[in-house]
Parts: C-alpha cells; sequence; structure tokens
C-alpha cells in the first residue's frame, strides 16, 4: 500500500513538473516570437519624437529650383560738379547670364502633432536658399571709353541687379508655391514607414 502511494505522489510530481515545463516553454516562446491570439491587431505607436527624428534625416531642405535668363545693361557717364554731364565720357555693358533660385524649409520650423491615427504636418513660410549666376552662361558686349574706361564694379553691380531681377522673375512664375506641393511629397516619402497612420499637412 505504502509502495503504491509513493508511486502515486512521483507520478503526480513528474505532472507537476511536465506542466510546469510546459507553461514556461509557451510563454517564453510567445515572448521570443510575439505570437498573436485569434482577432488581436498589433498597431504602430509613433510619437511626434518619432516623426522630428525621421525628418532631421533631411537636413535643410530645399525644396524646389527655378531657372532664369536676364539682360541688362548700364551706361555710365563722368561729371562735372556732379551734375554737367562730360560729352564723349559714355561707356556700356550689357550682361546676359541664366541664374538659379533654390527655396525650402527651415525644418526645425516645422510643426508636428501626433494622434490616434494621424500626423499632422504645418510648414513655415519657404524661404530663399540660395541664388546664383551661372557663370559659364555668361556673355557680354562692352563699349569702353578711353577717357572713362570701364570699371569691374560695374560687372559687379550688374550681376547684382540681375539676380534681383531674376528671383522678382521666378517669385512671379509661383517657386513658393511650386516648393509647398513638392515638400509635400518628398514628407510623404520620408514618413512612408508610418503605414498606420494619415499624413494631414495644415
Amino acid at each position: 500500500m505504502k509502495i503504491l502511494r509513493s508511486y502515486k505522489n512521483i507520478i503526480v510530481m513528474i505532472i507537476v513538473l511536465a506542466v510546469g515545463f510546459c507553461i514556461g516553454y509557451i510563454v517564453g516562446k510567445r515572448s521570443e516570437f510575439d505570437l498573436k491570439l485569434p482577432g488581436e491587431v498589433e498597431k504602430q505607436v509613433v510619437t511626434v519624437e518619432d516623426v522630428k527624428s525621421k525628418i532631421m534625416e533631411m537636413a535643410e531642405l530645399t525644396t524646389y529650383s527655378g531657372e532664369y535668363t536676364v539682360t541688362m545693361g548700364k551706361d555710365e557717364t563722368r561729371y562735372m560738379f556732379d551734375d554737367i554731364k562730360v560729352l564723349g565720357t559714355t561707356n556700356s555693358v550689357k550682361i546676359t547670364v541664366s541664374g538659379v533660385v533654390k527655396v525650402g524649409y527651415d525644418i526645425n520650423e516645422i510643426e508636428i502633432r501626433v494622434d490616434d491615427d494621424k500626423i499632422y504636418i504645418k510648414f513655415p513660410e519657404a524661404k530663399l536658399n540660395d541664388n546664383y549666376v551661372i557663370w559659364d552662361t555668361l556673355s557680354y558686349s562692352e563699349s569702353n571709353n578711353i577717357l572713362n574706361p570701364i570699371e569691374f564694379s560695374q560687372y559687379e553691380e550688374l550681376v547684382d541687379e540681375i539676380e534681383k531681377k531674376g528671383l522678382e522673375n521666378v517669385e512671379s512664375e509661383g517657386i513658393y508655391q511650386k516648393a509647398e506641393e513638392n515638400v509635400k511629397k518628398i514628407m510623404d516619402g520620408f514618413l512612408s514607414e508610418f503605414t498606420d497612420y494619415e499624413i494631414e499637412y495644415i
């Protein structure tokens, strides 16, 4: 009788150990492979910091470039007493050159908000990032005058005026509006990994 009781105790102990081992194994495997229960849906959780971190990869954001070609000339004549032209002392310079204007956004000024299923993004106004002439495209004509030789400063002044005129031209063609349209496409691409969230621009 005692022997039978001992066998029963041993069998019960073996069963308890086996059950404990199985439970531990199942819990461990679930933790390792993250098994899902029927009907369980796992949602990606995104924070404002996650979005900012992703956006910071873009550094300074140049989102659109516009090109221009401007022709501009300048005549200079010597004067006596500041208001009397000296005849025969006029020189002239004429320049035609192409240039590029780049506009974009300061990433640090982009406002971000995240709720349950949407990422809200608000851009600041686009700003001028660069404006320069392409020197390889420059052509010029000049009429020098021995009594009033052309000075390099005349070319510098002309180039400055051309860059200002070129900027006015691309602004009138809607470069800032085009930059805003383009930045949204760029942002959609950068944030595409947040698949559980809709991006809304405000």
